[in-house]
C-alpha cells in the first residue's frame, strides 16, 4: 500500500509541471496600466517642450506723434533670448479718457527680435483724429508676466497751433511727466513744444560724504555717466550706469554739468533727481 501511494503521488507531481504558468489577471493589467502611463509621461514632456518660453521680454521705450503719424519703439530686452516668432500689436484710441477704455483703430506684427533689438512701430491714417493713443503689444507664449505690454499715452489735440511755441513751467518735473529711480529717467515733451536739449546725469560724492535725503551736500559731485540728446514732443526713457557707492542722478534741461556746485542745479533747470547707493 505505501508503494503505491509513491507512484500515485508522483504521476500527480508530473502532471502539475508539464500545465503551463499563467500570470494572475491583475498582474497583467498592472502591467499595461504602466505601460499607458510611460507613453502618457512621455507626450507631456513633449508638449511642455513645444511650449517652453523663449525667454524673450517686450518693452516700450518711446511713443511720439510726428506731423502726420504715431510711433512707438519696443525692444526686446538686452540679454533675454531672441524671439522665435512675431507677437501681434494694436492701437486703441480714445476720444476722452484712457485709450485703454476705448477702441482698436489699427493693428499690425512685430517681428522675431533679436536680444536688444527695437522695432519702430507706426501708425499713419489719412488724418490723426484728436484724441489719446496707446500701442498695446503682447509678450511670447507662457512669458511669466501679464502677457500684455502698454505704451506711454500719446494725445493729439485738435488745430495745433504752431506758431503758439509751449515754454516750460515749473514746476518742471509736473511739466515734463518726469521720474527718476537710480539709474533711469522716463519724461515727456509735450505737444507743440519745439524740440530740447536735456540733459540725464549721474554724480558721485567725494568720498567720505554720506548724503542726506535731500542729496546734499551737493557741492563736490563729479559727473560719471551723462546722456545729453535734443528731444522733440514724445515719451523717452534714459538709462546712466552708476558709480560705485552714494549716488545722485538729475535730469535737468540744457548741456552737461561736470560738478555742482553748494545750490546743486538752478531751480529752472532741474527737472527730476534721485539719491541713493550703489554697493
Amino acid at each position: 500500500m505505501k508503494k503505491g501511494n509513491k507512484i500515485t503521488a508522483s504521476i500527480i507531481a508530473a502532471a502539475l509541471l508539464a500545465i503551463p504558468f499563467v500570470p494572475p489577471s491583475h498582474s497583467t493589467f498592472a502591467a499595461a496600466l504602466k505601460n499607458e502611463q510611460t507613453q502618457k509621461g512621455t507626450k507631456q514632456s513633449v508638449s511642455e517642450d513645444l511650449s517652453a518660453w523663449d525667454k524673450s521680454s517686450l518693452s516700450f521705450t518711446a511713443a511720439n506723434e510726428t506731423s502726420d503719424s504715431l510711433t512707438a519703439t519696443i525692444k526686446n530686452g538686452q540679454g533675454s533670448g531672441a524671439m522665435k516668432g512675431e507677437v501681434n500689436y494694436e492701437v486703441y484710441w480714445s476720444a476722452n479718457g484712457n485709450p485703454k477704455d476705448g477702441e482698436v483703430i489699427a493693428t499690425g506684427v512685430v517681428k522675431a527680435l533679436a536680444s536688444g533689438e527695437t522695432q519702430v512701430l507706426t501708425y499713419q491714417p489719412d488724418q490723426l483724429a484728436p484724441g489719446n493713443y496707446m500701442f498695446k503689444a503682447y509678450q511670447r507664449p507662457n512669458h511669466p508676466g501679464s502677457g500684455e505690454l502698454w505704451s506711454e499715452s500719446i494725445t493729439v489735440y485738435e488745430n495745433p497751433q504752431t506758431n503758439q511755441q509751449v515754454i516750460p513751467q515749473r514746476p518742471l518735473d509736473q511739466f515734463f511727466h518726469a521720474s527718476v529711480k537710480g539709474g533711469e529717467a522716463t519724461f515727456t515733451v509735450p505737444a507743440g513744444m519745439e524740440p530740447i536739449q536735456i540733459s540725464f546725469t549721474s554724480y558721485a560724492y567725494p568720498e567720505g560724504i554720506v548724503p542726506q535725503a535731500d542729496g546734499e551736500p551737493y557741492a563736490g559731485q563729479t559727473a560719471f555717466k551723462n546722456v545729453t540728446k535734443v528731444y522733440g514732443p514724445g515719451t523717452y526713457t534714459v538709462d546712466v550706469d552708476l558709480p560705485n557707492g552714494y549716488f545722485q542722478t538729475d535730469l535737468y534741461l540744457g548741456p552737461k554739468i561736470e560738478k555742482l556746485t553748494a545750490s546743486g542745479h538752478p531751480m529752472d533747470k532741474i527737472i527730476a533727481a534721485n539719491v541713493g547707493s550703489n554697493n
